[in-house]
């Protein structure tokens, strides 16, 4: 699964649970924004780590 799939797939997630939030009992809205917000920590995470495993390219094109 390619990085970009996964922050797409944990986007959808926090937007999911963000509806869920406004729509639920307001008993569970907390919980539900607080998974929101973990989700997004976890995008800004694998957005700012995900390209550290790519090798390096040379000056003449190869690793």
């Amino acid at each position: 699964m390619s990085l970009r799939e996964v922050t797409r797939r944990l986007r959808k997630m926090r937007m999911c649970e963000l509806a869920l939030s406004r729509t639920c009992d307001p008993a569970f809205g907390k919980e539900y924004l607080g998974n929101a917000e973990a989700l997004l920590h976890a995008i800004r995470i694998v957005e700012q780590q995900g390209n550290k495993h790519r090798r390096k390219v040379g000056e003449n094109g190869k690793t």
